[in-house]
């Protein structure tokens, strides 16, 4: 991956909680706080999961109409996309809040 303005070592070094005085006591002082935003976050990304695969759930039910017609490879492509594009973003939020995921969600992964 090309560096970029976030990812060069200077600003790594600058905001190195172990270098930078500044940046560990500010750390330490937000810390309640970002640990209740993190938890805030944590749920709110657990129950956008469980609505958006009901939402997927529904919308393969509604498109079963077109099993056997040429819609039938639209809808799912459709799904698909839809479905990669809500995995990448809950991807970025956990790497985002250093949240965990799910029990069963590892679970299911390793077995696959």
């Amino acid at each position: 991956m090309a560096d970029n303005a976030w990812n060069c070592g200077a600003f790594n070094k600058m905001f190195d909680t172990g270098n930078n005085p500044f940046v560990k006591m500010m750390s330490e002082m937000n810390m309640p706080f970002s640990e209740s935003m993190k938890q805030m976050a944590a749920q709110s990304l657990e129950s956008s999961e469980k609505w958006a695969s009901r939402a997927f759930e529904m919308n393969e039910k509604a498109t079963e109409w077109a099993k056997d017609t040429p819609f039938a490879s639209i809808f799912e492509t459709q799904r698909s996309f839809a479905r990669q594009i809500f995995d990448s973003s809950t991807a970025l939020t956990r790497q985002l809040w250093q949240l965990e995921p799910k029990a069963e969600e590892a679970a299911t992964e390793s077995s696959n």
